[in-house]
């Protein structure tokens, strides 16, 4: 009677000690598994180019105050592009902005964010302060160094989902103009994901007051 006593309670020590290790296991897979995903995640951008760059020449074709990137969700199905969340580093030359995005671009006459649908360039790249928040104009109309997202086939958020298509727009004050043969380097940077960096020249000779491709 005493060795079955005793080896009843061996077996069920040996069981609690083995459900602890199978619990502790399960619990360091998952945690592994978490730290993988989340390094994946950090390691990795959900945004990417879609398509040429366009930049906007000065009416003697000597300096560009206008860039326009395409940009897509890549791999997910939205990007948050809300400005607390969301950076645009830029390099102009010799300049530099640690931060220069204003947010995702709205009308002034819908209030809601702007879709660029069959329009032209020139119809929404002019941007004005409107009490922190940005709203098309057209060109022409004085200019602020900053970045700005229009986002095409929108539903009306702040999140560029998978099916719509964004343009990031990037305009330079009067002093901070590229001129020709400048380098520009774009970084747009989400949270908790490595940056997207774009980087591109501005051509040796451009024609007078146009759009040009870039890149």
């Amino acid at each position: 009677m005493e060795a079955a006593i005793v080896l009843i309670a061996f077996v069920i020590i040996a069981a609690a000690f083995s459900f602890m290790v199978i619990n502790q296991g399960l619990f360091a897979t998952q945690r592994g598994r978490t730290v993988i995903q989340e390094g994946l995640k950090q390691a990795s951008t959900p945004l990417t180019k879609d398509g040429s760059i366009f930049v906007r020449t000065s009416e003697d074709g000597e300096n560009v105050s206008v860039i326009v990137i395409p940009v897509r969700a890549f791999g997910v199905k939205y990007v948050a592009m809300w400005r607390n969340e969301t950076v645009v580093s830029l390099k102009v030359g010799e300049q530099a902005w640690a931060n220069v995005y204003g947010g995702v671009l709205y009308d002034s006459i819908t209030g809601k964010t702007f879709d660029p649908s069959g329009q032209r360039y020139d119809d929404f790249v002019g941007i004005t302060g409107n009490g922190g928040t940005y709203e098309n104009g057209s060109f022409g109309v004085t200019l602020t160094t900053v970045a700005c997202l229009a986002i095409e086939n929108s539903n009306f958020d702040e999140s560029l989902d998978a099916a719509e298509k964004g343009y990031l727009i990037v305009t330079l004050d009067t002093a901070d103009c590229a001129p020709v043969r400048t380098a520009i380097v774009v970084e747009i940077r989400l949270e908790k994901t490595a940056p997207l960096s774009i980087e591109f020249n501005i051509p040796e000779s451009m024609p007078m007051g146009t759009w040009v491709v870039v890149g």
